[in-house]
This record gives structure tokens, sequence and C-alpha cells, in this order.
């Protein structure tokens, strides 16, 4: 049997909502002969009657209305099919997928750019992946992610980047720690501390930052114990196994067995750079970059490339 096709399910649709081929054909605006000529051969295609005679005008057997249930259903989803693909077309639907990696996302940044776009265009969906930078750029190549986030610059001319945001380190102490409650940290007291760091990682990690920042400063980290993540970290620092460097925004999970004193001497920040592919940007995409790059403050948008906004 040959494949229905979307035009004749929905001339038949019609012909049995109004149980009348010449009322069908005026509302699909074609004659009545080449209509009634359609549903003959859509019985020939399907080997069975649809339609009983009941005096001038038609009903559904029990096949017919069979069929009809199923017709509606597939045109509805035709439609729907359809206004996704528009609605994605002109940026006001489909999915963007941003990669990022743990710990980018909790300065707020790229969630309140999101929410804001997803308010302003309610069919426009948001997913997050979490991953490594360099599995990040591995993803966006192939199509995966439409935006992945770095702390580093990236050589690939595939790819742009533009930093959005910058954040600077903080000193965690466990509450009972001698420097809690110093004036200030020295780097002597540094130098002697035990710290709690993160994996070594490949790339710009915090790990690596952290144990350069150091080295600078003419010194090599004590490590007490390594943490899996930031979060875990902060649990180790609360147990009091030693000090931590972390991001300003992981304040927010800090509780009130940890101490947060400023970082002079080691003078850690973390720019973070929202790459993407010119050739592959999606109009959703395209709106949620044009918002996050729009609200970025002026005095962070050093050391970005140059936005896709000015190629237009």
């Amino acid at each position: 049997m040959q494949h229905l096709d979307f035009r004749t399910l929905k001339q038949f649709v019609a012909v049995a909502e109004n149980e009348s081929v010449s009322k069908a054909a005026t509302l699909l605006h074609i004659s009545a002969s080449p209509l009634s000529r359609a549903m003959l051969k859509l019985e020939s295609q399907i080997g069975f009657a649809l339609f009983e005679r009941v005096g001038r005008g038609l009903r559904l057997n029990n096949a017919g209305r069979e069929l009809l249930l199923n017709a509606r259903r597939l045109l509805m989803n035709n439609e729907q099919l359809v206004l996704d693909l528009q609605r994605r077309a002109s940026g006001m639907g489909g999915t963007v997928v941003i990669g990022h990696m743990p710990g980018a996302l909790y300065n707020g940044v790229i969630p309140a750019i999101a929410r804001r776009v997803q308010q302003a265009h309610p069919s426009l969906r948001f997913q997050f992946e979490s991953a490594l930078e360099d599995e990040q750029l591995v993803a966006l190549r192939r199509g995966h992610l439409d935006f992945a986030v770095s702390t580093q610059e990236v050589a690939d001319t595939e790819f742009r980047t533009e930093v959005y945001s910058v954040e600077k380190y903080v000193l965690l102490l466990p509450r009972n720690h001698p420097c809690a409650d110093a004036p200030r940290v020295t780097l002597n007291q540094l130098m002697e501390a035990e710290w709690v760091v993160t994996p070594v990682r490949p790339g710009s990690s915090l790990r690596a930052r952290f144990t350069t920042a150091c080295n600078r400063l003419g010194f090599e980290p004590r490590v007490a114990c390594v943490a899996g993540d930031m979060i875990s970290a902060l649990a180790l620092v609360a147990g009091g196994f030693g000090l931590c460097v972390a991001q300003e925004s992981l304040m927010q999970f800090v509780g009130k067995d940890i101490v947060v004193r400023p970082l002079p001497l080691l003078k850690m920040e973390s720019a973070y750079r929202i790459v993407w592919r010119p050739d592959a940007l999606a109009p959703g995409a395209g709106r949620f970059l044009e918002a996050l790059l729009g609200a970025k403050p002026k005095n962070q948008r050093a050391g970005g490339r140059r936005s896709p906004l000015a190629r237009s």
C-alpha cells in the first residue's frame, strides 16, 4: 500500500467532519468532483470503504471512525512539528544546549540570562551539560553543544570566544584555624599551611592555577587532601582539613564553620569565556548570545574576540 499524504488526510477529515463532499469542498476551496475522486482513491488505497451513504450525505463506518482519530492525531502532530520548526528558525523555539565546567554556573550569570531569554520566548528551552573544558570543545565541534564555557583562550579558528564574566578568588579557612582571627594572612602562614585542593586535570584547571600562583610566591603548597569538586572541598575545609582557595560565587554555599578572607597575595581570578561556532549558531542560540554579551559590563569585555553581532 502506498503511503498516505497529509493533503489526502486533511481532505478526508474535512469530508468526515462535515458528512458531505460538497460542504467539505467549499471549506477547502476546491471543486466537489476532484474531492470525491480523492476519497474513492483513498478507499482504494487502503482496501476498504470508509463511508456509508445516508440520504444525500455521508456517514463514517467503523473503519472510517478509526482512521479519523488517527488522521486528526497525525495532522495535529504535523502542524506542531511545522510550528516548532518555524519557531526554531525564527529564534522563538528549539533547545539551546550549553556546556560548562563544574562551578561555571555558580556566579549566576548564564542561568540569569537563560531564564530572561526563556521568559521572553516561552517556547525556547535550555539544556546544560557539565563537562571538562576540552570535552566541551569536542562536543561543540561535533554539534552536540551550542555553546561551551572556557577559562582559557581558545586558539582554534573554528570557534569564536568572548569573556562574559571575571571572578576573583578568596581564601577559606576552618573556623578554628589559627589564621582565622589574624588581622591578615601572611606569606609565611600560607607557606606553612596545609591545603585542600582539587584534582590535577588537563588544561587551565583550578589546581594548576593555584599551584602556579603559589610558585610565583616561591613555595609549593602542602597538600592535606584532594577533593573531587569544590562543594566537597567546602565540606573538608569545614571539617578542619586545611585551607582552600575558591571562587567568590561559592560563598553562597559556605556554612558557619568556614571563615572567608581576601586573597591579596595569590591574586587569582578566572575569566569566563563563552565559546561558539559562528557557522552553526541557531537563531535561538543567537538570542541567548546577544543577551549574554549585551548584558555584560563594559569592563568585562577585554580579552574576548569580536562579537558575532559586529558581523552584521
